[in-house]
């Protein structure tokens, strides 16, 4: 932010860091306890540590709430842009894998040698499995617009179809006995 000093930007990551201003200052004191002798020259380039109204002041003068908002979803965007590149480069080379496996097949098929499919299997499961596409061999979805009530003949038969079935279990019961 302008007129931002670097202290007070380290405050506020501080803030980023702990969430509230009683534990930036808690979290202050002990920064200065983990880093040992480089905490001199930290101290020397940030100053020594501000009261609890300079952290109160400095938090509402540089909006640190909603800048650490802002802040977050930057970070949380930059993490979905990072997830988003390591699953097209693991699909990358899943594909790149999976099509070499089917060049070494089909030159070991045109050699007159026999292949195992089992290998080519597992990394076409991987591969679809990673595009997020089914491993079944088929799918089976229904058009709802396609959908229509039965016609009176269509009910006619489906009453004699569960009367056929009807009796079918009815005579399997009686024989049973």
């Amino acid at each position: 932010m302008p007129k931002e000093t670097e202290q007070q930007y380290t405050a506020w990551l501080l803030y980023c860091e702990a969430g509230s201003i009683q534990k930036t200052l808690r979290l202050w004191d002990r920064v200065g306890q983990s880093l040992g002798e480089t905490w001199v020259e930290f101290v020397d380039r940030i100053g020594k540590k501000p009261s609890d109204t300079t952290i109160e002041s400095w938090s509402k003068k540089f909006r640190w709430v909603e800048r650490k908002d802002l802040k977050l979803t930057e970070d949380l965007e930059g993490l979905r842009k990072k997830a988003q590149e390591i699953k097209q480069k693991k699909v990358f080379i899943i594909g790149e894998i999976f099509w070499e496996k089917l060049q070494a097949l089909k030159k070991q098929m045109k050699k007159g040698e026999g292949a195992s499919v089992d290998e080519i299997k597992k990394l076409w499961e991987m591969f679809r499995t990673e595009m997020g596409e089914s491993l079944g061999k088929h799918e089976l979805s229904i058009n709802e617009d396609e959908q229509k009530p039965p016609t009176p003949e269509e009910m006619e038969l489906g009453a004699v179809i569960d009367d056929a079935i009807e009796k079918f279990y009815d005579r399997n019961k009686t024989a049973k006995k």
